[in-house]
């Protein structure tokens, strides 16, 4: 869990470089020359991918830490932390494939951003799976803790 939480937040840095190009339109291969790329997206968007793939990255990270104090039998450990693990990598590709999508990635159909796309259901799909399977992850981890004290 803990290289899988820190590849997240390796792919959150690399982000900050497409965010970098993305705001200067091209990458500077000396001072004045800069190559022009053009990486789709808006510059918005990511800012917005750069600033969320860390909060996945630590919430992977924090849970490596915390679901071995937790009592589990290793079998549901292991079930748990590899819902987690997907669930940090689904946000990681939504968050990417939000800013191809003109419709931020937000629902499968139309939105008031724009309409649906490849991108929407790229972005929207496995976020959208395991985002509840960790929302039940936690409570269940949530009410399990709590049970205890």
């Amino acid at each position: 869990m803990i290289g899988h939480g820190l590849l997240m937040m390796f792919v959150a840095l690399a982000t900050g470089l497409l965010l970098w190009v993305s705001l200067l339109g091209g990458f500077e291969i000396y001072p004045g020359f800069i190559l022009t790329i053009n990486l789709g997206g808006t510059s918005e968007g990511w800012a917005r991918v750069h600033r969320g793939i860390p909060m996945n990255a630590l919430m992977v990270l924090v849970f490596a830490f915390v679901v071995g104090s937790l009592g589990f039998s290793s079998k549901k450990e292991n079930i748990l932390g590899w819902i987690l693990i997907a669930t940090g990598w689904a946000n990681t590709v939504f968050y990417i494939a939000a800013n191809y999508s003109a419709n931020r990635g937000l629902s499968f159909g139309e939105n008031k951003f724009g309409a649906s796309d490849i991108f929407s259901f790229i972005a929207l799909m496995p976020a959208y799976v395991f985002g509840v399977l960790s929302m039940i992850v936690i409570f269940q981890m949530a009410v399990h803790c709590l049970k205890k004290s």
